[in-house]
């Protein structure tokens, strides 16, 4: 492409711009931009997280003078969207005290929840996820305390809550929201939390983060979680979240789904003694007991590669690394200790494995499965459901065992990076277990 001189100045201009707001993410994620304080939510089919922001990885204090907005389409590129700054709130423009947010959509509005350090918690609204964020209020929402996330239930009104604060302030803290979303429908309530691990917690201990799964309600503070039936609680402690990888006290996160699958984030200090984060990403699974697994496996083997894409080369590609299931019905079961696997395909169904690297040239692939069915095939295709079938793994009676069992076909692939669908085709009534996957 020739470029006219005076049109290179306009050209490179634009270069720098795009480099500077688009990363391209493995573990950590957003290497050296201080991203801290991670909460992912899904709009539009899109993912925006919005981040704390560490300064400086000097700093020795808490410097947070901003908070950000990125986006992402399938997990490995993300977009700096937009920086949201205290002097589009009540705070005071020179603020270093932007600590945690969290966001939320309603009736086509889109609301930031932040704290100002400890002393209360703010709301802004815009019109899109990424602003332009403007202060609701005028004053905190709630005060004091802080750290807020916002759960949406999913009861026929959808009712909005508003849970913040810590341990040191009487413990974390619920209130439902009014349909306006800016403003308080209750007196807030201390939440109750049952267990050793909350009463050994330290006592500045914040950060909560909820979210549902099928009735249950799940509350997470650092690496330690609690469940209860009822979101005003009592809750009652479980266990931790996962272990490795920086998963403490210290560990704010959140987690979320998309497409399907199920994510762990959280952040973790670089130095000890210095203020600076940074995220990780990995697959997380709800088991058979209902307790939160956060996938260390994947991080152990994969920690750099990150999510949303895979290799080849790998020893075996776990079927609950998916990136993407097509029916709601496809399941994740398995256990901490037995592993896990893909359950209850159908007839039709598939999981995608995106962004698949073929390094070389791959004479076949082997899965372990169980199958239930007089006769039935698992197809790797490209591209897409319908693309390229690249091999064909034949079921049989032979295969209906009730424990896994491998099968192999030969493959034709071409030396490339795809999108990979693993479609079961069979009678009705026929089901498939897929535990893992590899090319040899």
């Amino acid at each position: 492409m020739f470029i006219q001189k005076k049109h290179i100045k306009k050209y490179l201009y634009f270069l720098c711009v795009f480099l500077c707001n688009s990363f391209l993410a493995q573990n950590p994620i957003l290497k050296g931009l201080g991203v801290s304080d991670p909460h992912v939510r899904v709009f539009n089919d899109t993912i925006y997280l919005y981040s704390g922001h560490d300064a400086s990885p000097k700093d020795k204090t808490w410097v947070m003078k901003d908070w950000r907005v990125f986006s992402s389409t399938d997990l490995l590129n993300w977009s700096l969207q937009t920086t949201i700054s205290p002097k589009d709130n009540y705070m005071d423009d020179n603020s270093t005290d932007c600590w945690a947010g969290d966001a939320a959509s309603r009736n086509g509005n889109y609301y930031f929840y932040f704290s100002d350090r400890k002393r209360g918690v703010g709301v802004m609204s815009a019109k899109y996820p990424a602003g332009n964020f403007k202060d609701a209020l005028g004053k905190p929402l709630v005060a004091p305390m802080h750290d807020p996330t916002i759960l949406i239930d999913d009861d026929a009104r959808k009712t909005p809550y508003l849970i913040y604060g810590d341990k040191e302030g009487g413990g974390f803290h619920i209130t439902k929201l009014n349909e306006d979303m800016i403003s308080v429908a209750e007196t807030p309530k201390p939440i109750q939390i049952i267990g050793d691990a909350w009463n050994k917690a330290p006592h500045w201990m914040d950060k909560n983060y909820i979210f549902k799964h099928k009735d249950t309600y799940y509350l997470s503070w650092g690496r330690d979680y609690a469940i209860s039936k009822n979101i005003y609680g009592p809750y009652h402690c479980v266990g931790t979240v996962g272990n490795g990888y920086n998963l403490s006290e210290y560990a704010h996160g959140s987690f979320f789904n998309w497409k399907g699958q199920f994510y762990h984030i959280w952040c973790y200090y670089l130095k000890k003694g210095f203020k600076f984060r940074e995220s990780i990403i990995t697959y997380c699974h709800i088991d058979d007991d209902g307790e939160i697994v956060t996938d260390t496996n994947f991080l152990d083997q994969h920690f750099k590669n990150g999510v949303g894409q895979y290799n080849a080369s790998w020893d075996k590609i776990e079927a609950e690394w998916f990136y993407e299931k097509s029916a709601s019905t496809i399941l994740k079961t398995g256990t901490k200790v037995n592993g896990f696997a893909v359950s209850n395909l159908k007839n039709g169904d598939w999981i995608k494995f995106s962004n698949l690297t073929f390094d070389k040239k791959y004479k076949k692939i082997i899965a372990s499965i169980v199958f239930k069915g007089k006769k039935g095939t698992l197809e790797i295709r490209t591209k897409s459901p319908k693309g390229k079938c690249i091999g064909k793994l034949k079921l049989t009676t032979k295969n209906q065992l009730h424990t896994f069992q491998k099968v192999a076909s030969k493959i034709n692939n071409s030396i490339e990076k795809t999108d990979v669908y693993l479609v079961f085709k069979a009678k009705k009534d026929s089901l498939l277990k897929l535990d893992w996957f590899k090319f040899e």
